[in-house]
């Protein structure tokens, strides 16, 4: 072998020099060596001698020689070299190195040095199944992360954890542009020749090397930084490939960026449904020129932007994601203020409708950053997952170290917080709700978890499996903003919460439609407590709206109608305050009918309606009933049914409308135009003498 390394050494430029001019006759090795810059192309050549000698070495072992063979193997799968030319190549490779020491080297070494050749191919082919199985595998874990990621953030953080992982990639990033056109990566991993670089140390790196000062990115075509992949890909609707940053012209301004990064080629992924405008754009960098152009790398990217297309659509159409791009520098600041003391939790009162009284708060999270007061629809999207836990377990520590202080000052409150929909997959919310609980000595029925309704939210057993820890450790359960997805009335019924909150959206109350609003929160409110649930309606505005919902039999209600949420060192105050006042009726008691307003009227009209039908559905009731009302002028069927008499303007025409209503309704049915005509006099009528004579707009109530 000593020979034939001294014969390679005399000839290995010329025999890797002869090999690249055969290469290039060939069309599908040809394609790659054009998308080398000549530089690039030399170092190719070094790189192929220093293998060929390798090759011969005595003192190699089969495992070096095999390893070396997988890192090149690797990169050849990687720029897309088919398998079929990679064969034929070693073979044209076998024929110039016979070519040119056949005569001065034994046999015997030929031999060798062929069977090595031919074993290098073979370990080069195995290394094109380990990266298809790497890409299987990757597709296998979006698929997943596709139809389980219930928040765009979440969707972004796990799919670029998953490609992060991938043979092929190098770096990763995904993002969206702002109103002005300026693209904002939002997630990313890689960067510098590590593709399991990620988090703050990685992708954050990988992404302020990006959009440094000078390399802004942009969506829009007249912009001097909108013809590279991202703005090309987003007018575009199409993938578009860098195929090698050191020689495409329209990425010349990156070109230093990128390849300090390690970064030599690329492709920009549109997300969107078919047919429709991109919702954001996936970057996937190759530390290899080529790196996305073969044809299982086609295959690969065109499936992997139809999955992920899906998931971006589903989450845009349940709400899932945030209209405005957050960059991931700003992610990683709100992230370090749930860690750094900035948390601050306030509370806003739950009034008891039956007692007037307050004897629970909900806790909400703010976020200090410098002067702003952050709200969590600011920052609560944008939170990773790990964020959200952190945010949980240390807003719940801090909620109940201020009610321990509470109670030692007389007021005895109980404690409602949001358990964020991703607690039901992660068995450490429950972890840190017991440990919580158990550090401040709270009893577990004064801490209720207000669970938010997605449609993405499904019933499997393990949800169910930790959904029952919290009951067993004796926490009040509630369903959040019941009414906001599609799955409420299912979970509802097979899902063990104790309260139910109605959405404020259901009762919003728009002129003419403030009946329809009235009758929805009252059927609620029955099936609620049908069910042996109570509810409170969130988002109340008005005076007038409070006592409507108390007439139709809600047990509590918040909004700022009631109080603001605020910070715990004022709540005593506002409860003393509310104990001070005078004690009077419940909002909606019986006696409570003088001056009453619109809304209030409205509400015992909804519930005169619904008695009505109900007693008429027994046999023969109904009958009784017109008869009742046409025999005796001055019935007490109205204190019967509610009082409906109250609601009527007083005189001969309240029994005349009376009897009007009654009889269409029982006879005609809701949809007949003798009940709506009767209706519509109620109306009128109500409107006419009510103490307020119009529905008051509502006051902005965002309670979270």
């Amino acid at each position: 072998m000593q020979t034939l390394i001294e014969a390679l050494h005399r000839t290995a430029d010329l025999v890797v020099n002869d090999f690249y001019e055969e290469l290039a006759r060939l069309p599908k090795s040809r394609r790659i060596l054009e998308m080398l810059s000549g530089e690039e192309l030399a170092h190719l050549k070094t790189r192929q001698v220093q293998n060929l000698l390798a090759l011969a070495q005595p003192s190699s072992t089969s495992q070096e020689r095999a390893e070396m063979a997988m890192r090149v193997g690797r990169i050849h799968a990687i720029v897309g070299l088919d398998k079929e030319e990679l064969v034929r190549s070693r073979g044209i490779l076998q024929e110039l190195v016979d070519k040119q020491i056949g005569r001065n080297v034994s046999r015997q070494a030929l031999s060798l040095y062929a069977r090595r050749l031919i074993a290098d191919t073979a370990w080069q082919l195995k290394a094109y199944q380990a990266v298809q199985d790497s890409q299987q595998e990757v597709l296998q874990r979006i698929t997943r992360i596709v139809w389980e990621a219930g928040s765009y953030t979440h969707f972004i953080d796990q799919v670029i954890a998953a490609l992060s992982d991938h043979d092929e990639v190098t770096g990763c990033a995904i993002g969206r542009p702002d109103a002005a056109g300026i693209f904002h990566f939002e997630a990313g991993a890689g960067g510098r020749g590590h593709p399991g670089r990620s988090g703050a140390d990685g992708g954050g790196g990988l992404i302020d090397a990006l959009t440094e000062e000078g390399h802004v990115i942009s969506v829009r075509a007249d912009h001097p930084c909108g013809q590279g992949a991202v703005g090309r890909a987003w007018r575009s609707g199409k993938a578009e490939r860098v195929v090698n940053y050191q020689t495409d012209p329209l990425v010349a301004r990156w070109r230093d960026v990128a390849a300090r990064e390690g970064l030599r080629s690329a492709v920009a992924l549109p997300l969107a449904a078919t047919g429709q405008p991109p919702i954001a754009i996936l970057m996937l960098y190759s530390a290899w020129p080529g790196g996305f152009v073969g044809p299982d790398q086609v295959a690969f990217v065109e499936l992997l932007q139809t999955l992920l297309g899906c998931a971006v659509t589903r989450l845009q159409t349940q709400e899932g994601m945030h209209g405005a791009a957050v960059p991931m520098s700003v992610r990683q600041h709100w992230a370090a203020l749930v860690r750094t003391g900035a948390l601050q939790m306030h509370y806003q009162p739950l009034l008891n409708l039956a007692t007037g009284r307050c004897r629970k708060v909900e806790a909400l999270a703010r976020l200090r950053d410098g002067e702003r007061l952050l709200m969590p629809d600011e920052f609560l999207f944008a939170l990773a997952s790990d964020d959200l836990l952190e945010l949980f377990a240390r807003g719940l520590h801090q909620a109940l170290a201020d009610r321990r202080q509470w109670l030692a000052a007389g007021h005895d409150l109980a404690i409602s917080i949001n358990l964020p929909p991703a607690a039901l997959n992660d068995i450490r919310y429950f972890e840190a709700a017991r440990e919580a609980l158990q550090t401040y000595a709270c009893p577990s029925a004064q801490l209720t978890l207000e669970v938010l309704e997605t449609e993405a939210f499904s019933l499997n057993e393990g949800q169910r499996s930790i959904l029952g820890k919290f009951r067993a450790l004796g926490v009040l359960l509630a369903q959040d903003d019941l009414g906001s997805g599609h799955s409420g009335l299912a979970r509802l019924r097979e899902l063990p919460f104790d309260w139910i909150k109605i959405d404020r959206e259901i009762a919003h109350l728009d002129g003419d439609t403030a009946l329809d609003a009235l009758r929805v929160v009252y059927q609620v409110t029955r099936l609620g407590h049908s069910l042996g649930k109570l509810v409170l309606a969130e988002g109340v505005d008005s005076p007038d709206l409070l006592a409507a919902l108390a007439i139709l039999g809600v047990d509590g209600a918040q909004g700022y109608v009631i109080a603001r949420p605020m910070p715990a060192a004022q709540l005593p105050a506002w409860i003393a305050g509310d104990e001070a006042r005078e004690v009077h009726e419940a909002p909606g008691a019986p006696g409570a009918r003088a001056g009453e307003s619109v809304l209030a009227r409205l509400a015992r009209f909804v519930v005169w309606e619904e008695r009505v039908l109900m007693i008429a559905a027994a046999p023969g009731a109904a009958r009784d009933l017109l008869k009742a009302a046409a025999v005796v002028a001055n019935t007490p069927l109205a204190d019967a049914l509610v009082g409906l008499g109250d609601v009527l303007p007083a005189g001969e025409a309240r029994e005349a409308l009376q009897r009007d209503l009654l009889r269409a309704l029982l006879e005609g049915g809701r949809e007949s135009d003798a009940w709506r005509a009767a209706r519509d006099r109620l109306m009128s009528a109500i409107a006419a003498t009510a103490h307020e004579t119009h529905i008051p707009e509502p006051v902005p109530s965002h309670t979270h």
